[in-house]
């Protein structure tokens, strides 16, 4: 009979088979792919490719290559696959009919094109399309050009437990997702992890699996690879997703000690093993990792956490956890600092109603006292001139600050005792503390009062601010993240280290302000202590903390990371947090209301812009404050800011 066993995907269950047609497979390229393939522009390696080996989908008109063989199984063997319409390689697994003539081999294809093609996840491989000529029936998938986690366990013997722990958090996450769609894979194993380019791990090959009709339904089906079968489908006792679990831990197991966990001479003695839950774990296995594994191998399947349990497990939360790991893994140990738990800090949410002054910070200001009365939401004595270096960005708007940087008169230049200190000999620059306490004294001065309106907000100004922050300074010192997703710790040394957004470059300042830099893969010895603070910091914050701000202000490129902003200075009151970067930027977070206010100075100008209750981000610049006024809270804040800047450029100078 005919065995052309798969229809077009019409979205519904498979239940019949059509006709077989004729093979209409090109028998040569046609002009427009040999034109792609000789472009000198094409990256593709092309050596990898057999032009006589030709694959035409006549269902979608396209074409492939077929390349390197990429694995073989029990029915169909796995190649790369070239479109020649977009130029992309995808992974072909290709079955020889002759090899699936009989009823139940045919069904099993069929089941796993249907389980398969709808599923949509950022850790399962991606189903791509199948057709079928006289020959074969082919199947293609996303190609994972890493292979999966047998070759690298064949080239590395064992993997370190922080790589273990991102390759399990992600296949937790697959799995997770597959169970919500009723699915049991029922061939959890290494070989069936694949990884991309990005070292991202996939869930593969779905020819096992099967899908769960009702709430408590069991299967019976024997099967599975021998190493990670669990004790109720040996003993067909029936299975449902806890025979998922058992295979996890098996995985686990298998990366962090190089061999499953009942794996012997002899598959005889590994099901008597299962079936026993005979195993051990060495003493070299962490705390975290030896209960995770055991949680999974619990004989009892009703005893097994669901995988939605196990994403909470402490196995994902006591130790370190790389953002993502680097492709030299793939035969390379890589270097993780040590990571250890933490008392849990103080976060931006958490406010010191008892305290009174200043708190503690990490230089000189921890001199600093401020009292809890009113007067400090009062303007200080302004001044009536500002010196600016920047060019006008709105020369149609007359501005005393416009006006007067074509003044020769410094600010302060009278030598009195009522003079800031930084006025003495000095010509204050654009980021200084010293120039924008100027700019915000003078518009305050100068802006219309008791306006009922604010003016028109800025699309993207590009200001980077914090989004996060954590104050452990009672013991190592004050964590920071910006919004461009740089995260950071400024030491109670008064050193700092920062972190890109990508986590993988680190830049070190010491107390004398030398920088160091290095990955996170390669820590020098002497910075392992701090760099695993930065990443216990930086996890803290990614876990526990909601952005600041509901505000996307500067994301565009890595050019932010590039400007090493951080964290220069911070100091909080019983009202708010005050933190000052390095390129000028103050901001002030209330603890009240959790409002915000920053004044940074961007391409030439001064903005401010304003964060209410309800994280609504809004920016304004401050030539247009100074023409059109603003409402009262924001002005409020400005006062409070501005008192606040006073104080710090008071204590640490004009260029702080």
């Amino acid at each position: 009979m005919s065995v052309d066993i798969l229809p077009p995907n019409t979205g519904h269950k498979i239940n019949s088979y059509p006709v077989t047609v004729n093979d209409t497979r090109p028998r040569h390229i046609d002009s427009r792919a040999r034109r792609k393939l000789a472009d000198p522009n094409n990256r593709i390696n092309m050596v990898h490719f057999d032009p006589n080996y030709i694959i035409y989908d006549s269902t979608s008109d396209t074409t492939y290559l077929r390349g390197r063989l990429l694995g073989k199984g029990g029915f169909a063997r796995c190649y790369e696959l070239l479109d020649l319409n977009s130029n992309k390689i995808y992974a072909g697994k290709i079955i020889a009919k002759t090899r699936i003539a009989k009823p139940h081999q045919r069904q099993k294809i069929i089941r796993e094109v249907e389980l398969h093609r709808d599923l949509k996840h950022k850790h399962v491989v991606e189903f791509h399309s199948y057709f079928e000529d006289d020959e074969n029936v082919y199947i293609v998938l996303e190609n994972c050009p890493r292979k999966s986690l047998v070759h690298m366990l064949k080239q590395r013997k064992v993997l370190t437990e922080p790589e273990v722990r991102c390759h399990l958090k992600q296949l937790v996450e697959a799995v997770k997702y597959v169970h919500n769609q009723n699915i049991i894979h029922r061939d959890l194993k290494l070989g069936n992890m694949l990884l991309n380019d990005h070292m991202e791990l996939k869930i593969a090959d779905f020819g096992l699996a099967t899908r769960i009709g009702y709430e408590g339904e069991k299967k019976m089906t024997v099967c599975g690879t021998p190493n990670y079968i669990a004790p109720e489908v040996l003993q067909k006792r029936g299975h449902s997703f806890e025979a998922d679990v058992w295979a996890l831990g098996c995985v686990t197991y298998a990366l962090l000690l190089g061999r499953p966990p009942f794996e012997t001479s002899t598959l005889k003695e590994t099901y008597v093993r299962i079936t026993s839950n005979n195993y051990s774990i060495p003493q070299t296995v962490s705390q975290a990792a030896k209960s995770f594994i055991q949680k999974c191998l619990r004989h009892d399947p009703d005893q097994r956490p669901t995988v939605e349990e196990l994403l909470s497990d402490d196995f994902f939360t006591s130790g370190f956890m790389p953002k993502s790991l680097p492709t030299s893994c793939c035969t390379n140990t890589p270097k993780f600092p040590v990571y250890a738990r933490f008392p849990r800090p103080k976060s931006y949410a958490v406010s010191d109603s008892k305290q009174d002054q200043v708190d503690r910070i990490t230089s000189s200001m921890r001199k600093i006292e401020i009292q809890p009365k009113q007067d400090h939401l009062k303007p200080d004595k302004v001044v009536d001139v500002v010196r600016m270096t920047s060019p006008a960005a709105f020369p149609a708007i007359k501005s005393p600050i416009r006006e007067l940087e074509r003044s020769d008169s410094p600010p302060y230049s009278r030598g009195t005792s009522d003079s800031p200190p930084y006025s003495r000999g000095t010509s204050p620059k654009p980021r200084c503390a010293s120039t924008l306490l100027d700019v915000l004294n003078t518009c305050l001065e100068h802006m219309p009062k008791d306006t009922s309106f604010n003016p028109m907000p800025l699309n993207d100004p590009t200001v980077v601010w914090v989004t996060k922050w954590v104050d452990y300074s009672n013991k190592y010192g004050f964590g920071f993240q910006l919004s461009n997703d740089v995260m950071g710790v400024l030491f109670n040394d008064t050193s700092r280290i920062v972190m890109s957004p990508d986590g993988r470059a680190v830049q070190y300042y010491d107390i004398t302000g030398k920088l160091s830099t290095f990955t996170i893969e390669c820590v020098p010895e002497e910075l392992e202590k701090k760099t695993t603070l930065l990443l216990y910091f930086a996890r803290y914050m990614d876990e526990h903390l909601i952005q600041g701000g509901n505000v996307e202000l500067s994301k565009d490129s890595d050019d932010m990371w590039y400007a090493h902003t951080y964290l220069k200075k911070w100091f909080r009151t019983n009202k708010a947090i005050v933190l000052y970067l390095s390129d000028g930027t103050l901001q002030v977070n209330f603890f009240d209301d959790h409002t915000k206010i920053i004044m940074s100075y961007v391409k030439n100008d001064y903005y401010v812009t304003y964060i209410d209750q309800d994280r609504n981000a809004n920016t304004y610049c401050m030539v247009h404050l100074i023409q059109d006024g603003c409402k009262h809270d924001i002005i409020e804040r400005m006062v409070f800011a501005k008192s606040m800047l006073k104080n710090l450029v008071d204590i640490e100078g004009a260029d702080i």
